[in-house]
Formats: structure tokens, sequence, C-alpha cells
């Protein structure tokens, strides 16, 4: 839906970052044509399974720390997620413009697409309502065949 939303809206090519349950990249390159994707664990999963699978460490919220070297438990964990995925977003953007060949623009939709847009200059623009976009395209497509 995200792919299908980011062509009729916006420029190609383009790669759409949707912060979910998974943080998933949906590349469409210069002619509109869906590339395919990257899917990794989501913020939220691996932050539950931290908190899950170890005995003295709490759940934190998601939130960019003041400094990237945590002075205690919380702020260290805060660090970890906010800085390790800016590091996987800011990577596999990277390398997905190189096998593009070519400037994408960089959408993001999903939770915490605000969080990381603001902190992150290659994330052109943040669309909450992406995915019902592309829902509501589908939807009127198959309205007019019937």
């Amino acid at each position: 839906m995200n792919a299908l939303a980011v062509k009729a809206f916006y420029q190609n090519p383009a790669i759409v970052i949707d912060f979910g349950t998974a943080t998933t990249f949906d590349v469409i390159d210069q002619n509109g044509a869906y590339c395919g994707g990257v899917i990794a664990p989501g913020i939220h999963l691996s932050v539950d399974a931290l908190s899950r699978a170890t005995s003295k460490l709490p759940r934190v919220a998601i939130e960019k720390p003041e400094f990237v070297i945590g002075a205690n438990t919380k702020q260290a964990i805060q660090s970890g997620i906010f800085w390790g995925y800016h590091g996987l977003i800011a990577g596999i953007l990277s390398g997905i413009t190189k096998e593009l060949g070519a400037r994408p623009f960089v959408l993001a939709t999903g939770g915490l697409a605000t969080l990381f847009a603001a902190h992150m200059p290659a994330i052109q623009k943040v669309d909450d309502a992406l995915t019902l976009k592309g829902i509501n395209l589908v939807y009127h497509s198959q309205k007019r065949k019937n």
C-alpha cells in the first residue's frame, strides 16, 4: 500500500520507511516500478524483546536521549535503541541509494516516523496517512471495476 501511494502522490525514485511492527523500506525506481524492499525488526518489537529477555533491564520510552553515552541504564537503553536504529536507517538508505543510482525522495510513515525524521535530514517528509491512501487507491480502483 505504501509503494502504491508514494508512486501516486509523490515523486520517483522513492523510498518509503514504515515504522510499524517491522521497520520496512519500500523502493520505487525512476520509472515508478516497485524494486523490492528491506524488512528489519520493528523498534517496539526490539524494545519488548530486550525487556522480556533480560531480568534486570527495564522497558523504556522510545525517545532521543540527550547524549549518546548513557549515564544510567535507562539512558543507555534509550541511546542504544534510538542511535542503533538511526544507524540502521542511515546505512540501509545509503545502500539503497547506491543501488538505485539516483537520489530518491525519502518518505516516512508509521508511529515513530516523526521522531526519526526530526533527526535525519535524509527523510524529506512524513505522511502518517500514507498506508490509508494506498488502501483508498485500491478500494476506488476496485469500485470502478465493479
